[in-house]
């Protein structure tokens, strides 16, 4: 028995590692975590990844993915749902008791194997399996969402940069445009109390660019703090990444979110090992054991082989049963929940990156040109005397707001491309996906 007992209990092994973990992620995101090797060379950045040249979307993705300590620190569920593992398919020991000689008999030995816990083996196996694949996959779906995260921070500092650099621009203008005034009120063509108007919002473009200067900061710092990076470290920030053209086929996203979706698999699986466990509690109505008692003295040796049962009279695992049935019934509606969480959450990111796409366009088209004509001819106007410096003040008003608009335009697609990608569950790329019409 104790032969068998251990060969059972040493030829188990989890069916999720970091491995796995890291092949999911690079199938998903293009990108992986760090492999055993290279978690102890520690090394600070992963392959492919250059500061030099600037932080592309994609890069900052592969960096957080190597380095978020949030994240490494999540991946330590896995370790321990495959300790839980180890331990849940391990049969308990058999004992062994020694009785010191009374009278004749010199000495007694007794062995007492758990056939109860040998018997329930498969059943623990079982469940503890599922709950190993349950975190794995609920693990693929954090990487996901750190994904995003990262995308969209990338985004908001890529913003904050091209917000900065209109505002300079804007600024630029109003200062040429004091020096014209000043040029006009020498010669007499207009009054000093306007020269005072141009200089003052001069001075409300250089705040509006120092105030821009500062978010920008602060957004640097938000994205190295998700990469895992300090604070206070300067990465220049590139997006090399293409707009999409259009929104996928809303067909063709839904069955690959609904089939590919972490959460989704992650939530069926703990019903599975909620099923499970709730059949092991209701096995662990009696327990069992085989018994083995050995005596001897001086002129001979004897043995006794029988059993122990426990009789299940008073309790019968009641409320392990019941308890493993409640865990089912609340798995089984987190399943329906986050199927539709998942329909809810493509939807919306679909109908958000359509209606950014088409707004985008209008501003790009139709919006942002006809106003850079209108300040150019205002301008020209008001250098020839025949237009006053408010007509130019409020072309160049609205054109700054085209372009700070069309600039949040373009933040709202990649937006909403990141949002419907990790609504997915995978890189549009990646997944081969025809776009609509």
């Amino acid at each position: 028995m104790l032969v068998i007992t251990s060969v059972v209990a040493g030829c188990s092994s989890a069916s999720r590692d970091r491995g796995w973990l890291n092949d999911e992620l690079t199938q998903r995101t293009g990108h992986g975590i760090r492999t055993a090797e290279d978690a102890s060379r520690e090394p600070s950045l992963p392959p492919g990844v250059a500061l030099a040249d600037g932080l592309d979307e994609d890069e900052a993705v592969a960096l957080a993915l190597w380095s978020s300590p949030a994240f490494r620190a999540d991946v330590t569920r896995l370790r321990a749902a495959s300790a839980d593992y180890d331990a849940a398919v391990r049969v308990e020991n058999p004992s062994i008791s020694a009785q010191a000689p009374i009278g004749s008999i010199k000495a007694a030995v007794g062995l007492l194997a758990p056939i109860t816990s040998l018997l329930q083996r498969p059943r623990r196996k079982r469940a503890a399996a599922l709950v190993v694949e349950s975190v794995a996959e609920s693990l693929v779906q954090s990487g996901l969402d750190l994904a995003r995260d990262v995308r969209l921070a990338h985004i908001e500092r890529a913003l904050a940069g091209r917000r900065v650099e209109i505002l300079v621009e804007l600024e630029t203008t109003a200062r040429e445009l004091v020096a014209l005034a000043e040029a006009r009120s020498t010669a007499g063509d207009v009054s000093p109390a306007d020269v005072l108007t141009v200089r003052a919002d001069a001075r409300v473009a250089a705040d509006a660019v120092a105030v821009a200067r500062r978010e920008q900061t602060l957004a640097g710092a938000r994205l190295l703090v998700l990469l895992g990076r300090d604070a206070s470290e300067r990465v220049e920030v590139v997006t090399r990444r293409a707009l999409p053209a259009s929104a996928p086929s809303i067909d063709a996203l839904l069955p690959l979110a609904r089939g590919a979706r972490p959460d989704v698999r992650a939530a069926e699986l703990e019903l599975e090992g909620a099923a499970a466990r709730a059949g092991w509690e209701r096995a662990r109505i009696m327990a069992l054991a085989l018994q083995t008692d050995i005596q001897w003295d001086s002129m001979a040796g004897g043995a006794r082989v029988g059993g122990r049962v426990e009789l299940p009279i008073f309790n019968q695992n009641q409320g392990g049963v019941r308890r493993a049935e409640a865990d089912v019934e609340r798995a089984r509606h987190r399943v329906d929940v986050v199927r539709q969480r998942v329909g809810l959450e493509v939807l919306s990111a679909r109908a958000q990156l359509e209606q950014s796409l088409a707004s985008r366009a209008r501003y790009r088209d139709d919006v942002t040109p006809p106003l850079e004509r209108a300040l150019e001819a205002a301008t020209q106007r008001y250098e020839l005397g025949e237009d006053s410096y408010l007509v130019v003040l409020d072309a160049l008003r609205r054109l700054g707001a085209a372009r700070l608009r069309a600039a949040e335009l373009d933040a709202e697609v990649r937006r909403a491309h990141a949002e419907l990608e990790r609504a997915v569950g995978a890189r549009l790329e990646i997944a081969s996906l025809g776009a609509a019409g």
